[in-house]
């Protein structure tokens, strides 16, 4: 199981609402240091499920009235 707190504050970079369907872009430096995978009857920290701090972009489109994601990554190999 996941203990801890997973830090995420996601910042629109571009916006297209002339494009049809509208879409926006999305950045996040997402901070996983203090979430840690734990052994559920042991509660012991899982070796190597250490966090840290990496890009993730994302894509949402307007469908019908309401913001989708439609496309999301994480770029583990991109600290932030």
């Amino acid at each position: 199981m996941r203990t801890g707190t997973f830090v995420s504050d996601p910042t629109v970079t571009s916006v297209s609402l002339d494009s049809v369907p509208a879409t926006v872009e999305i950045q996040d430096c997402l901070d996983t240091t203090g979430y840690r995978l734990v052994d559920a009857k042991t509660k012991r920290v899982v070796p190597g499920s250490g966090g840290g701090r990496h890009l993730a972009t994302a894509t949402a489109t307007r469908y019908h009235g309401r913001w989708l994601i439609n496309y999301g990554a994480g770029h583990e190999d991109q600290p932030c």
